[in-house]
């Protein structure tokens, strides 16, 4: 089982968000607690990062990062599509 980790960024974008979309993605933070790539949701590891994935929720991505180790997710921010691949 994993623990799930929202940076301060990603707890302020969640706030932010519709409230239709903040219902899916604390549905996929629970199911991320099982496993770290659900298989039913349309998750892509990041091109050029180590343990680093994208999840689409509609428009929006959540992106996180996997430690193993310490079976933890981080989920760094929860961004519009067109401006989530910018800075990854």
């Amino acid at each position: 089982m994993f623990n799930v980790v929202l940076t301060k960024k990603a707890e302020k974008s969640f706030l932010h968000l519709p409230e239709e979309v903040q219902n899916s993605c604390g549905d996929i933070f629970d199911e991320l607690q099982f496993s770290f790539a659900p298989i039913k949701h349309d998750i892509i590891k990041m091109k050029g990062h180590n343990n680093i994935y994208r999840i689409r929720v509609g428009d929006w991505r959540i992106i996180y990062k996997v430690d193993k180790k310490i079976k933890q997710v981080i989920v760094f921010d929860i961004l519009p599509r067109k401006i989530a691949y910018r800075n990854f």
